[in-house]
């Protein structure tokens, strides 16, 4: 398969893997828990805005380079966000796990993510080594 596929596939699986770590936290309510923080004042932290841009937004971008450029600049910056990503994700997955209320649901979401993420810094790393349009 074109490696630039499997890269592209990989990004994609990693934002799905993210919404629907998201969606789980916020589905409780419909078990009646409440989800509410208790520092809630009605207002969007910003540190969700830049949550959902390191998660969401910039991987589209990254999807966008992989896309138009083959430089190899390109490919080691990508294949260097991809570890920083795979870095993020296995922090993430340890704060799951120090939770004192571990969600199944979360551990094993999290857990596949932080995988993709492991195959991802491989695959950009055989991605930026090789030669030519592949």
């Amino acid at each position: 398969m074109n490696k630039r596929i499997v890269l592209i596939t990989l990004w994609l699986l990693c934002i799905i893997g993210m919404i629907l770590h998201f969606n789980y936290h916020i589905g409780e309510i419909f078990y009646g828990i409440d989800i509410i923080r208790p520092d809630a004042n009605g207002q969007v932290p910003m540190s969700v805005f830049v949550i959902r841009t390191l998660f969401y937004h910039l991987p589209i971008i990254w999807i966008l380079c992989i896309i138009y450029f083959e430089a190899k600049p390109v490919k080691l910056g990508l294949f260097i966000l991809s570890v920083l990503y795979a870095f993020a994700h296995a922090s993430h997955l340890m704060g799951e796990i120090k939770n004192e209320s571990i969600d199944p649901s979360q551990l094993s979401v999290l857990s596949i993510v932080l995988l993709i993420a492991v195959i991802l810094v491989i695959e950009h790393y055989k991605y930026w080594k090789s030669q030519g349009n592949n």
